[in-house]
């Protein structure tokens, strides 16, 4: 799956990140981030996936996510 160019124009990359839950667990996430204007897409847990789904599901939210604020870019 081909990940959207963010709203800025730049090519967006796939992050690991590990972030405390509220009840004090630490849990890996991945997102893709924008290095150049910083935009985040939506924290996609490991949980339920393996490593290589996450990332699908992650540049999957990324994608829908540009969708909505361009829907008229194919």
């Amino acid at each position: 799956m081909r990940t959207r160019h963010c709203t800025c124009g730049a090519e967006a990359d796939v992050r690991r990140e590990t972030r405390r839950t509220e009840s004090g667990r630490e849990e890996i996430v991945y997102r893709v981030v924008c290095p150049v204007c910083g935009q985040i897409g939506p924290a996609i847990p490991t949980e339920g996936y393996d490593e290589a789904g996450a990332i699908a599901a992650a540049v999957e939210a990324w994608n829908a996510m540009i969708a909505r604020v361009r829907p008229l870019e194919a």
